[in-house]
Parts: structure tokens; sequence; C-alpha cells
């Protein structure tokens, strides 16, 4: 993991014994976001323009907009937390974030940076430590036991 708070973004890597397409589909699918994530993957459009939303029909606790999407490659969309999901970031902007797959030496890479703030606001505070335990829950998911249709 990386941080680069002097041009307040966030990067972390992991590295997965699994295929790009795994991957993909952890990222993707509410089916699977629901068993590694802080919130559920509510609603996703797979195509640029398209909403992205994790929460609730009650409360979205995170929402966006799809900017690029690249299937089993790369995933850029806007980044806002919602009003109901209590992290005093009303205030905030958005940002971007992308992810990035790529296979390297027999294994998949998943990049995340986190992009656009002005300054290391409350969302950033929130991201620095969320990314750290989604990766590390997304990596026991994808490499478990129960995950066994994900491994190559």
């Amino acid at each position: 993991m990386t941080t680069h708070a002097g041009n307040v973004e966030f990067v972390q890597e992991v590295s997965l014994s699994v295929s790009p397409e795994a991957v993909w589909n952890a990222l993707t699918k509410p089916e699977q976001v629901r068993a590694y994530h802080l919130a559920p993957l509510y609603r996703i459009e797979l195509k640029v323009g398209g909403d992205i939303l994790y929460g609730t029909d009650e409360k979205v606790l995170i929402s966006g907009t799809i900017m690029e999407c690249l299937e089993n490659s790369r995933l850029v969309h806007t980044f806002r937390f919602g009003p109901e999901s209590g992290s005093g970031t009303c205030e905030d902007g958005d940002t971007v974030v992308r992810y990035e797959i790529r296979e390297e030496g027999g294994a998949t890479i998943l990049r995340v940076t986190h992009t656009g703030f002005k300054e290391e606001n409350p969302t950033y505070a929130n991201i620095v430590g969320g990314w750290p335990f989604i990766f590390g829950q997304l990596k026991v998911f994808l490499e478990s036991e129960s995950c066994t249709e994900s491994r190559r």
C-alpha cells in the first residue's frame, strides 16, 4: 500500500491468485461485493454515464457515475459519500476511483487509485482507512475455499 498525501491521493495494490475475470466479477457483481465490502453494491450500470450506488433502497452510502468501463481491465467512476453514510463528508466534492486489473508474474494485480481531493478532507480520512480493510477482505474472499469458482 502507498499513500501520497502530498498529491492528496490514495493508491493501493494487491496481488491475487485468481483470474482477472474473477477480480472483475468481485468488483461488479452485487452478490459478490456484499461478501467483503463495507457497503453493499446496490446498483451498477456498466457503461459510461451509468450509475454506481452502494447502500440500500432506503440509504445511499456511496454514489457515483461510471466514467470508463473496460471489462476485466479498468473501471473508473466518480465517488461521493451519501448524507446517510454518517461520515461527515457532506461538504466534500466528488472524487474519482480508478480500478486497474492486470496480470503479472502468474498473479492478477488490482490497483485502486482514488484522486480528486482538494485537501485531506473527511472523505479522504474515511477512504484511507476504508480501502486497506476492503482490499484485505477482498483478498480473503477471492482466495478462500468458499470462492473456488474464482480460482484459476
